[in-house]
């Protein structure tokens, strides 16, 4: 909790000198954060360091954020605010860990609305304070956004899941892109090691250096068209036709729930409803339809189909007393 506290009274320096753009002396800054002057100093010179990389300028004893460091002023309606307040749970209830930037957010948030959407979020702050915090994926995260942002290569330490050690690796960020299935967020990178379009999970990378060599993300290339046929961040090439038939029970989830642009659903005369879907055979495709259990049965393709058969026994054996 040490960290986090320490996280999240560095981001209420930084609101406090975005809230007085003529700066804040540092004994104003500590008053404010009920600190000692020393610690305001440490604070400040925080701010500057990985993973804020926040420009302090100074102007005699006041102290402000940089020209040119924060976007201009936006104006939200109520119902603009709230996406992003929505939005931002979305990303905090993937990644399930303390966010300093995510807090600066909400932080700025709470400071243009009323309640009682005020209320919501400081309960939303509240629980995120008591959340883990790591500064190493922090720093790795921040890292390859400037480097996505800039088009700059980094080399990074990758440890594939199956590999033995983490091996070094060139990469041209391409998309950053978050899973709600593996909780996790990814890379989608050139990678020059392997000459091929890869995604990276963030947890995996070990090490990451920003390089000054430059890239350009090819013309043709769209994340959204990247992902059109995947059921999450794995992208196979061949895209399949696949039919599931869910229960009575379970048709009016199918029927109000999108799980997929190219879902088609057909009720049936007894109740039950096929679900027809055209995406690649992933382990992610695999996992939703085991966590179904049998209030779902997989047409086809036949290939998914045995393989939800050999796993359905394999289970059943697991479970047999001994």
């Amino acid at each position: 909790m040490g960290k986090t506290d320490r996280a999240a009274r560095l981001l209420k320096v930084e609101h406090l000198l975005y809230q007085n753009p003529k700066g804040l002396t540092v004994q104003e800054i500590a008053d404010f954060c009920d600190v000692g002057k020393r610690t305001a100093y440490r604070d400040l010179k925080a701010l500057e360091s990985e993973p804020y990389i926040i420009p302090i300028s100074q102007d005699g004893i006041r102290r402000s954020i940089g020209e040119g460091y924060l976007l201009p002023p936006v104006r939200f309606t109520p119902l603009e605010a709230l996406n992003i307040f929505l939005a931002a749970r979305l990303m905090l209830g993937c990644s399930r860990r303390y966010d300093p930037h995510f807090d600066s957010v909400f932080t700025k948030l709470n400071s243009i609305v009323t309640p009682p959407l005020r209320d919501e979020i400081q309960k939303t702050l509240d629980w995120m304070r008591q959340q883990s915090y790591s500064e190493k994926y922090l720093r790795i995260l921040s890292t390859l956004v400037e480097a996505w942002l800039s088009r700059s290569q980094v080399k990074i330490s990758y440890w594939e899941l199956e590999a033995d050690r983490a091996a070094e690796r060139i990469i041209d960020p391409y998309f950053i892109e978050p899973s709600a299935i593996g909780h996790s967020v990814y890379v989608i990178a050139y990678c020059h090691t392997t000459s091929k379009l890869l995604r990276f999970k963030i947890e995996r990378i070990m090490a990451i250096e920003a390089t000054s060599v430059t890239y350009v993300i090819p013309p043709d290339f769209d994340a959204s068209a990247y992902f059109g046929s995947s059921w999450g961040i794995v992208v196979e090439d061949e895209v399949k036709t696949i039919r599931l038939k869910f229960v009575p029970e379970l048709a009016r989830i199918m029927v109000e729930t999108r799980y997929h642009p190219s879902q088609m659903v057909e009720m049936q005369r007894d109740g039950s409803l096929i679900m027809t879907l055209r995406v690649g055979n992933t382990v992610e495709l695999y996992s939703w339809v085991m966590g179904w259990g049998e209030k779902v049965e997989v047409l086809e393709p036949k290939k998914l189909r045995k393989e939800i058969i050999r796993s359905a026994k394999a289970m059943l054996g697991a479970y047999n007393e001994k």
